[in-house]
C-alpha cells in the first residue's frame, strides 16, 4: 500500500510540472482539434567545416510511431551545400526520431514545432557524436529542450542504468517475492533513480514535466509487463492506466503496447470474447480516448487477418484522429496484399527435391516447400546438403509472429543480394507454431527474401534444432559449412555480417 501511495503521489507531482508549461498529451479530449491546427514540422541538418574530398554523407532516421509498427525507418543525404531538410510525415506532438548521419552523430531527438542541428565537422573528428558532443549544437523551437533532454541521457548514465537494471530484475522476479516485500522493494530501487533524476532537474527545472513524465511511462510500462498472465491489484491498475504519456517516443508507446498487453493476457479472461472481448475489456475499464489508442496496438497484433478486423476496431474507435490513423492502416494492408498477391501470382511450380512437398517458385529467385512430418532427419539433412554440393549453408529457424526474426531477415536479404558470388546457401526453416502456409507465404513475399524457405511442422522444427545443437528459441542459425561440419554457434544474429565476417562464420 505504500508503494501505491507514493506511486500516486510522484503521478501528482508529475501533473502538477506538467500543467505549468501545458503540454497536451496524446489522450487529450483537445487532441483533435490541436492536430488539425498543426503542420508536420521539420528537422534541418546543416554541415560545417565539411572537408572537400569528404565521401557522401547518409542519413537514417526512424520515426516512433503509432499503429502498425513500432518505428519507420527513413533515409536521406546530405545535398552539395551540407544541408537535409526532412519534414515528417505526422504531426504528432513531441515525436521521436532516432538519427544516424553516418560517421559524425547517433541521437535520440524530439521534434514538435521545428529543429535545427548543426555538425561541425572539423571538431567531431573521428569521434562519432553521442547525444551530445563537442561539435554538436540543437538550435530552433525545439533546440533547447534537445539539448537538455541528450545532457539528462549522459547524466550519471553508468549509475541509472544499474539502478534500472535491479528494477527490472525486481519485475522480472516479482512473483518469487512476497508481495509487501516486492512493493517495498520497487520503491525503494525507485527512489533512487527519482534521486538522480531530481538532482538533475534541480539545474533544469524547466523541463521538469518532461523528464518526469518519460520516467513514469517507462517504470508503468515495466509494471504492466511484470503482471502479463496475472492480475494486478485494483488500485495499482488504476493509477497506472491514468497515466498519460506527453510523448511518441520508445517510452510512450511501450507503456501503451505493454498495458495493452497485460489487458489481453489477464488470467481471468479466459472466456473473453476473441477480438470483440478485447474491445469491450478496453471500453469498460478505460477512459474512452485511452481505450481508443489501445485499439491502435491491437493493430499489429491482427495484421494477418487485417481483412476481417481491421474494420471491427476502426468501427469500435470513436475519436476521430485515432479512427483516421486505423483507417490509414487498413489502406496501407490493402495495398501490400495486392503487391503480395501480385507477386504470389506470379509463381511457377518446381519439382520433387527430397527436403519436403514442392510448393512453388516465386520470382525473387525463392523456392517454397512445406514439411509436416519426417521420418529420418538423418536423411533430411543429407539430401538438403546434397541438392547444394560445394556450398555451405546457412540455416535459419524463424516464426512469423517472432519480432527478432522479422527484423532480421531484411538483413539477411541484403547479405544474401549483396554476395551472391559467395557459394552460400540460405535456407529459412518457418515454424508452424500459430502460424499458417499463407501467412508465412505473404511474409516471404512481402520481403521478397531469395533462398530457399521451408514451412516446417512445429514438432519437426524442435527436433532438428535439438539434433543440431542449436538451443535457443527463435531466431536460431546453424552453419553447415561444405564439409558438412554442423556449427550452431557462428552466428548469433544476421545484421551484423558483413561480407568478411559471413565467410569466416562459414569457414569460407
Amino acid at each position: 500500500m505504500k508503494f501505491i501511495l507514493t506511486l500516486a503521489l510522484a503521478l501528482t507531482i508529475c501533473q502538477l510540472h506538467a500543467q505549468q508549461l501545458s503540454p497536451i498529451s496524446m489522450e487529450n479530449k483537445k487532441m483533435n482539434s490541436y492536430l488539425l491546427a498543426r503542420k508536420p514540422a521539420s528537422l534541418n541538418i546543416k554541415f560545417t567545416n565539411l572537408p572537400s574530398d569528404s565521401k557522401k554523407i547518409h542519413i537514417k532516421y526512424s520515426l516512433v510511431q503509432l499503429g502498425v509498427g513500432f518505428q519507420a525507418s527513413k533515409y536521406a543525404e546530405i545535398d552539395a551545400s551540407g544541408n537535409a531538410k526532412l519534414v515528417l510525415d505526422q504531426n504528432y506532438p513531441w515525436q521521436q526520431i532516432w538519427l544516424d548521419v553516418s560517421d559524425y552523430l547517433y541521437a535520440g531527438i524530439y521534434v514538435n514545432e521545428g529543429l535545427n542541428i548543426t555538425i561541425d565537422a572539423e571538431k567531431i573528428g573521428s569521434n562519432k557524436g553521442y547525444m551530445i558532443a563537442d561539435g554538436i549544437q540543437y538550435s530552433g523551437p525545439d533546440g533547447d529542450f534537445n539539448t537538455v533532454m541528450n545532457e539528462f541521457v549522459l547524466f550519471k548514465k553508468a549509475e541509472r542504468d544499474a539502478i534500472e537494471n535491479k528494477l527490472r530484475h525486481l519485475f522480472d522476479t516479482r512473483k518469487d517475492l512476497n508481495k509487501d516485500k516486492f512493493y517495498a522493494s520497487v520503491d525503494s530501487v525507485r527512489q533512487q533513480i527519482v534521486r538522480i533524476e531530481n538532482e538533475f532537474i534541480a539545474k533544469h527545472s524547466k523541463y521538469a514535466w518532461a523528464i518526469e513524465n518519460q520516467s513514469s511511462s517507462k517504470f508503468l510500462s515495466n509494471y504492466s509487463l511484470s503482471y502479463w498472465g496475472d492480475v494486478m491489484p485494483d488500485l495499482l491498475f488504476d493509477k497506472i492506466s491514468k497515466h498519460q504519456p506527453y510523448f511518441t517516443d520508445n517510452e510512450g508507446i511501450l507503456y501503451y503496447k505493454y498495458l495493452k498487453s497485460y489487458m489481453m493476457s489477464r488470467s481471468d479472461n479466459k472466456n473473453q470474447n476473441g477480438l470483440e472481448g478485447t474491445l469491450s475489456s478496453f471500453e469498460s475499464r478505460l477512459t474512452p480516448e485511452k481505450a481508443d489508442l489501445m485499439k491502435l496496438f491491437i493493430l499489429e497484433d491482427e495484421k494477418n487477418t487485417f481483412e476481417q478486423s481491421y474494420p471491427q476496431i476502426i468501427k469500435r474507435i470513436k475519436t476521430p484522429w485515432s479512427k483516421n490513423i486505423a483507417m490509414e492502416e487498413f489502406k496501407k494492408a490493402t495495398l501490400q496484399q495486392k503487391r503480395i498477391d501480385s507477386l504470389l501470382g506470379l509463381a511457377k511450380t518446381i519439382t520433387s527435391s527430397g527436403i519436403g512437398t514442392p510448393l512453388v517458385q516465386l520470382p525473387f529467385e525463392a523456392e517454397l516447400y512445406q514439411i509436416d512430418s519426417l521420418k529420418n532427419v538423418d536423411e533430411f539433412l543429407l539430401n538438403l546438403k546434397s541438392k547444394y554440393p560445394n556450398k555451405a549453408i546457412i540455416l535459419d529457424f524463424w516464426a512469423t509472429w517472432c519480432a527478432p526474426c522479422l527484423s532480421d531477415l531484411p538483413f539477411s536479404k541484403s547479405l544474401h543480394e549483396a554476395n551472391k558470388d559467395l557459394p552460400i546457401q540460405y535456407v529459412y526453416l518457418c515454424s508452424s507454431s500459430s502460424s499458417d502456409v499463407k501467412i508465412w507465404k505473404n511474409k516471404v513475399a512481402e520481403i521478397q527474401l531469395p533462398g530457399t524457405h521451408i514451412f516446417v511442422d512445429d514438432k519437426v522444427i524442435t527436433e532438428l534444432k535439438t539434433m543440431l545443437g542449436a538451443t535457443g528459441g527463435f531466431p536460431s542459425y546453424v552453419v553447415i559449412n561444405a564439409k558438412g561440419k554442423v556449427d550452431a554457434k557462428a552466428i548469433s544474429r544476421i545484421e551484423g555480417l558483413n561480407r568478411e565476417t559471413v565467410k569466416q562464420a562459414v569457414g569460407l
